[in-house]
């Protein structure tokens, strides 16, 4: 396994590619990433829910995790070499929507506990 931590611009397109792919599949979330950006291991992920519902509060109404970086951090989260890389490197995972309303952050300890394999 590649022990290398993974870069603030791998962590962020593992994310960006998710959503793509979730986007893909008809997920309202996935389709509403306006962007995705790292620094120093602390990941933004903004959503705008205009690119997919054409109402702000019937898009949040529709979403039944209360911390939207659950969902956010899903890449990070799996039980493969390439997530163990990057939560090594991941601080902290901020999810917003393009006004700034917060939907939630996970530090690193609870990506870890997403996967429930690292203590």
């Amino acid at each position: 396994m590649n022990e290398t931590p993974a870069s603030d611009q791998e962590i962020a397109d593992a994310i960006r590619q998710f959503h793509e792919a979730r986007a893909e599949s008809g997920d309202l979330a996935a389709q509403a990433l306006s962007s995705v950006s790292a620094d120093e291991g602390i990941v933004k992920v903004v959503y705008d829910a205009s690119l997919s519902h054409p109402d702000t509060r019937a898009w949040l109404s529709e979403h039944s995790i209360e911390n939207l970086a659950e969902y956010a951090c899903t890449p990070l989260a799996q039980a493969t070499p390439e997530s163990t890389r990057m939560r090594m490197s991941t601080v902290r995972v901020e999810t917003e929507l393009a006004d700034g309303t917060r939907l939630g952050a996970l530090e690193n300890a609870g990506i870890r506990a997403l996967n429930g394999l690292e203590k």
